[in-house]
């Protein structure tokens, strides 16, 4: 089954599809469907007709799965069609869509059945004439609009390209007459002054605008700030206190707590890609989509893969984000996470050790369809502390270009073990930053978040499933 023409634009609509017409009554017999299966390798299913009813979908795939059951075929072979409805074959409630509607939104109806029926054929209503429609298809047709669209952004964007370049040239000669024009004759004299003043007023114009700009950003950086909870709930068996600073006016980075129920807390931190306006708004999105998912999902990797698969849907810039999301049982003392493309957290222990997760993470969130995500379990002992952050941190230059790195922040966590707040740790790991950046501006956004554990905890680590390899970290 094919688009109806290559050399048209893309159908936006089911009926400009061409659909199978695939429907069979359910008193036929069986190896009749197979006969069609092998006849037509392209065939996804048959409409089940009853009375010239619509009671279900038998697809290629359920089809060959049930032959390939030990003795099936003795069974299902002998008999009508309508046998198979006792052996779990038939999709008995089909989707029905109508032939109006859109790719984009069949792509919606379809991603919300469940899993096992996320890949079954679904039936158009064409002409009145129940039709056939592959999946697979409505997918492939959905990527190549998106496609498109980026194609034609693209175009726009070289086309504004090329305008400025011509603007920027125009703006060239301009000045290049305002030269020749100082050196003519007494009689331009007033051309040029004239020149002048509106050259003036174009100035006090654009600075007029770069201060409604500026202003503009510091609204939005002060409301990108009231978004991050300033203050952590308080509690007797844990504490948390984070920072985060943007490399620019706005940024990409945002830290996070979610109360799930009376013993689990979850905590994130992430990093969008780029800089600015774009990433900050990813990163609302983000933030807004984790949260939901956060606080109805125990599972940091069944929480990401749901945002994941919201983003790869919204996504026109092709922008990601790396995160780490845990959750802490303050019950039992575990902090399972699920570690998307970013650096491994750090545990600082009550014994002076410094230990990370030698387990390799998981892709990045936001641009691949069916990534994979699992979590990682620590065990937590009393007073316990766990970092997590984004790489602005070890990435942090000064003006020789060297970077703050990993011994610098081992050091500094070693310094301030006997800090007992946390809070103080967060301000020290700040005030060293500042330190050793002496005013060079930061090239990358600056978000850090430290949890400890204070509740005393028998640790049997046979409750702890996928428990993170930890290595023990030492200053060289």
């Amino acid at each position: 089954m094919t688009i109806k023409s290559s050399s048209k634009p893309l159908p936006n609509q089911l009926c400009e599809i061409d659909l199978w017409n695939s429907s069979i009554a359910v008193d036929a017999p069986v190896y009749q469907i197979e006969s069609e299966f092998r006849e037509q390798p392209g065939l996804p299913g048959f409409i089940l007709l009853h009375e010239n009813k619509i009671v279900g979908v038998v697809s290629r795939s359920r089809f060959a799965f049930a032959l390939s059951r030990q003795f099936a075929r003795e069974i299902f072979m002998k008999g009508p069609i309508k046998v198979l409805f006792d052996f779990d074959v038939i999709d008995k409630d089909p989707m029905i869509l109508d032939e109006n509607l859109s790719v984009s939104s069949a792509v919606q109806e379809v991603l919300s059945r469940s899993t096992l029926l996320a890949y079954e054929p679904v039936i158009v209503m064409h002409q009145n004439t129940p039709k056939l429609l592959e999946v697979d298809l409505l997918m492939r047709l959905q990527s190549d609009l998106l496609q498109e669209a980026l194609h034609l952004h693209q175009q726009l964007i070289d086309d504004e390209r090329n305008t400025a370049a011509e603007l920027r040239q125009t703006m060239l000669n301009l000045e290049q007459a305002r030269d020749r024009l100082q050196r003519s004759e007494e009689n331009l004299e007033a051309q040029v002054v004239q020149r002048t003043l509106e050259l003036k007023k174009v100035n006090e114009d654009l600075i007029a605008q770069q201060k409604q700009i500026n202003e503009d950003l510091e609204v939005a950086r002060t409301l990108q700030q009231s978004i991050l909870p300033s203050i952590f709930q308080q509690h007797d068996d844990y504490q948390a206190h984070a920072f985060m600073r943007a490399a620019r006016m706005i940024g990409g980075d945002f830290y996070d707590a979610y109360q799930i129920n009376d013993h689990q807390f979850g905590f994130v931190v992430a990093d969008v890609s780029g800089k600015g306006v774009p990433a900050a708004l990813f990163m609302i999105l983000v933030k807004t989509i984790l949260e939901e998912q956060a606080v109805n999902h125990a599972s940091p990797a069944a929480c990401i893969q749901r945002l994941n698969a919201h983003l790869v849907l919204n996504n026109p810039l092709s922008l990601f984000v790396t995160l780490i999301y845990g959750v802490l049982d303050i019950k039992t003392g575990i902090f399972t996470f699920c570690n998307a493309g970013h650096s491994m957290p750090y545990v600082i222990r009550e014994d002076h050790k410094i230990e990370t997760i030698s387990n390799k993470s998981n892709p990045l969130v936001g641009l691949l369809d069916h990534p994979k995500y699992t979590n990682i379990s620590i065990q937590l002992e009393k007073n316990d502390r766990i970092l997590l952050m984004t790489d602005g941190v070890t990435e942090c230059f000064n003006s020789k270009e060297e970077q703050y790195g990993e011994l610098r922040l081992l050091r500094l966590l070693q310094k301030t073990h006997d800090v007992h707040h946390i809070d103080e740790l967060v301000k020290a790991l700040i005030d060293d930053l500042d330190q050793f950046s002496n005013g060079t501006p930061a090239s990358d956004d600056i978000t850090a978040l430290v949890l400890q554990y204070n509740k005393e905890v028998g640790i049997n680590s046979n409750t702890v499933d996928n428990l993170g390899v930890l290595k023990e970290l030492t200053m060289h």
